[in-house]
């Protein structure tokens, strides 16, 4: 945030608190030098009415700059590093649950990594855990490894037998 608007802010919220505090003296002046009546009532109405009503004016404003904030293009800026340590994350937490989710089906030793949007399956040190020698085991390791990063078969690399 530039100096400038800060400077600004914070001027505008002295200006907003002295503004509250003007309310509220004045309201606690009427209070002591009106008595007990039906007037009373109403008057006190009244100034609880006008402190809202000062308590709530900035808000206008604050969507007000928002909203042009956006309009012309500030939006709201993201850290690049920030961004890489998430798809990082991301990334370490789908190859860790493919692999359980691999193991889980049989299929010990197949190392999934996931790199740029590209996931590569090593399955050269496979270890069948199943009874159907018949299992086609690039076939459903790709399907599993589908299954849990939801990725295409084209994002896919699979080496192995």
């Amino acid at each position: 945030m530039p100096a400038e608007r800060k400077i600004r802010i914070s001027i505008d919220m002295t200006a907003w608190l002295l503004s509250i505090a003007g309310v509220v003296i004045i309201g606690a002046l009427v209070e002591v030098l009106l008595s007990d009546s039906s007037v009373h009532k109403f008057i006190r109405s009244i100034f609880a009415f006008f402190v809202l009503f000062v308590i709530a004016q900035p808000i206008p404003g604050f969507f007000r700059s928002a909203v042009s904030s956006l309009e012309t293009g500030g939006g709201f800026e993201l850290n690049s590093e920030l961004i890489e340590q998430i798809n990082a994350q991301t990334a370490a937490a789908l190859q860790r649950n493919a692999q359980l989710a691999l193991e889980a089906a049989g299929f010990d030793g197949v190392i999934v990594t996931i790199q740029a949007g590209t996931v590569y399956v090593n399955a050269f040190g496979v270890v069948l855990r199943h009874t159907n020698p018949d299992i086609d085991i690039k076939n459903e390791t790709i399907k599993i490894v589908r299954a849990v990063t939801g990725v295409s078969e084209e994002v896919i690399h699979y080496a192995g037998p």
